[in-house]
């Protein structure tokens, strides 16, 4: 039989997964880009990107190239912090609430480097409860959090992506 503390998070995680499927977190439709192709400058192999790649592919019209002359934009993401702040404690001293903030720093350029959208931070802040006993859940929790704020952030980039008025020339 799990432990009531066990229990306890296993409830919390299956009330937040179900708040959130319905608060707005998905991609609703679709999103407008005022370019044709776009190039992402990411890693393939980074999870962030990955998801970036199929929001983009899933949820906009614009085709990802693989070669970024043959793009008319670039997606490039400059800086990625994950950060965890001591915010409460307990009477003995030790820590007892956290805030985690996740901070992505994108820019859009031309191939040719002219900037569509500067480099421009987004940032998210998640609270967590710190239990000694519920180490592992923790841990779970706390990826789930900074999971939930990163799509957060790649919605809010898509959307402000939308609203880009770009110079692309025919040649």
């Amino acid at each position: 039989m799990p432990s009531l503390a066990r229990r306890s998070f296993l409830l919390s995680s299956l009330a937040l997964a179900l708040t959130t499927t319905g608060c707005g977190f998905r991609l609703r439709g679709s999103v407008s880009l005022p370019f044709d192709t776009m190039y992402v400058n990411m890693p393939k192999n980074n999870r962030m990107a990955a998801t970036i790649r199929r929001m983009l592919a899933s949820g906009t019209s614009v085709q990802l190239v693989e070669n970024a002359a043959d793009a008319q934009a670039v997606l490039d993401l400059l800086g990625q912090t994950r950060n965890r702040e001591v915010i409460a404690l307990n009477t003995k001293g030790e820590a007892r609430e956290y805030e985690l903030t996740l901070r992505l720093t994108f820019r859009v350029a031309s191939p040719d480097g002219d900037e569509y959208f500067p480099a421009t931070t987004f940032s998210a802040s998640r609270e967590i409860a710190y239990n000694e006993e519920d180490y592992n859940s923790r841990d779970a929790e706390e990826a789930l959090l900074y999971k939930e704020m990163q799509e957060e952030l790649i919605i809010q980039l898509l959307n402000r992506l939308s609203t880009i008025k770009p110079h692309i020339h025919a040649y």
